[in-house]
């Protein structure tokens, strides 16, 4: 259990999740000297073989503003990317392709005259969690803390955060806590204490491969999407190719399709425990619905790697950022607080990871204006009330941004998809050539 408040002592922050919304928050509330806990579900710090993640754009005005003001910038450039800023788009036959951000020269990186370019650099995913995870005290870190449950407890006269027990899969609990940060990602056990509404299936989802340098399709990954990532677009599928800091390229076929398919049952299911003959059988199945494309532009299909992984999107719908006060189904709930995915899980479009970091930024803000200062008195419920001040204000923002966010991801993925996908995209992204 967590220790109790004094009248002295705040009661420390509990952080549900260690990714990267949950751990720049906690770096933040480090630097200032706020205690606070981080739960997180997996089991070690070392990453997990199945989902390691790809390759992450962070972008200056939220994602990178969040790493400087945790101190963190100078060592993100150590492995920021500026050379992956590279996107190129083409058509289902491999033709007309339209590519941004090269530099005069090619492909090749930034001794080929890359800069800074639009201040979107990459970093892997991986990276990017361990630069986080190096940057608080791992005791503050309590790892293999899967969250069933937030329960209110019974009684009265227990107010805003400290009335919630936390119930972990291990048969654990904890309480007594300052605030409840509910960093758990898109199916999060802390969003239902605040709404009701659960991430809707967007008829879309990922079959996930790779290509590492020794595979014959290499060559032709480079030459397509080069340092950066590649769509080729059109007849309602999408293949997008990246490149990770090892040079190694992922692979993502995506599909519009009922989600049953990818479930146990379907011909695109697979899961951790997927074998070879399993993946040849996915592979068949996820070659028939790209039959449209290209040989050459399927042969990445046929020629990728495992492990293999399928990835169904989901969003949380625009309404559901609106008030009950306004007739909608959000409502406060005193001391707890959802952030990242948790709050506003929308499409892939770049934007995810960066408005998460940026949520971590603004909580800590909002935070600190409102508390009591150094040398003030800590007063219990003076400080919930500043607490709950802070929320107000950070969710009104939140709320406007993640609206908006949901709205454009939706947009983005239903062009990219769409029956002349390529010829939408390249008309969009010449609007900010230079």
């Amino acid at each position: 259990m967590s220790p109790p408040s004094t009248s002295t002592s705040p009661a420390p922050i509990a952080i549900i999740g260690g990714g990267p919304c949950g751990l720049t928050l906690a770096r933040l509330l480090h630097n200032a000297g706020i205690p606070y806990t981080i739960y997180e579900r997996d089991a070690s710090s070392q990453p997990q073989g199945h989902h390691q993640g790809g390759s992450l754009d962070i972008h200056r005005e939220n994602g990178q503003a969040a790493l400087e003001a945790a101190g963190l910038l100078e060592e993100f450039n150590k492995y920021a990317r500026y050379e992956a800023e590279v996107f190129t788009v083409q058509d289902y036959r491999g033709e007309n392709r339209f590519r941004e951000g090269e530099a005069e020269g090619g492909v090749e990186g930034k001794e080929q005259g890359f800069s800074e370019g639009n201040g979107r650099p990459e970093i892997d995913r991986a990276q990017l969690r361990k630069l986080l995870l190096d940057s608080v005290p791992q005791e503050r870190i309590q790892w293999n803390k899967v969250l069933k449950s937030v329960e209110r407890k019974e009684g009265e006269g227990v107010e805003g955060a400290a009335g919630y027990v936390l119930r972990f899969a291990d048969g654990s609990e904890e309480s007594g806590f300052r605030l409840v940060v509910g960093a758990d990602g898109a199916w999060s056990k802390v969003r239902p204490l605040i709404t009701p509404t659960k991430p809707h299936y967007s008829g879309k989802f990922y079959i996930e491969g790779r290509i590492h340098p020794s595979n014959p399709q290499y060559a032709a990954a480079r030459d397509l999407a080069g340092p950066g990532l590649s769509a080729t677009c059109g007849a309602g599928r999408l293949l997008i190719i990246q490149q990770l800091s090892d040079l190694s390229y992922r692979v993502y076929g995506g599909v519009q399709d009922d989600e049953s398919c990818i479930r146990p049952g379907g011909d695109l299911h697979l899961d951790f425990s997927s074998s070879d003959s399993d993946i040849e059988k996915v592979r068949t199945a996820l070659l028939s619905r790209f039959e449209a494309f290209a040989p050459h532009v399927r042969q990445f299909l046929v020629k990728a790697e495992g492990p293999w992984r399928a990835w169904p999107l989901y969003y949380l719908p625009a309404e559901t950022f609106t008030l009950a006060s306004e007739g909608g189904s959000w409502r406060r709930a005193p001391g707890v607080v959802l952030v990242g995915d948790a709050a506003h899980v929308a499409l892939p479009s770049g934007e995810g990871v960066n408005l998460a970091m940026f949520d971590a930024l603004r909580l800590f803000q909002c935070l600190t204006a409102e508390l009591a200062k150094e040398g003030e008195v800590y007063d219990v419920k003076s400080d919930a009330a500043a607490i709950e001040r802070a929320i107000v204000i950070y969710e009104a923002e939140m709320h406007k941004k993640s609206a908006e966010e949901v709205v454009e991801s939706i947009s983005m993925n239903n062009m990219m998809f769409s029956e002349d996908g390529a010829q939408r995209m390249t008309e969009f992204f010449k609007q900010f050539a230079t």
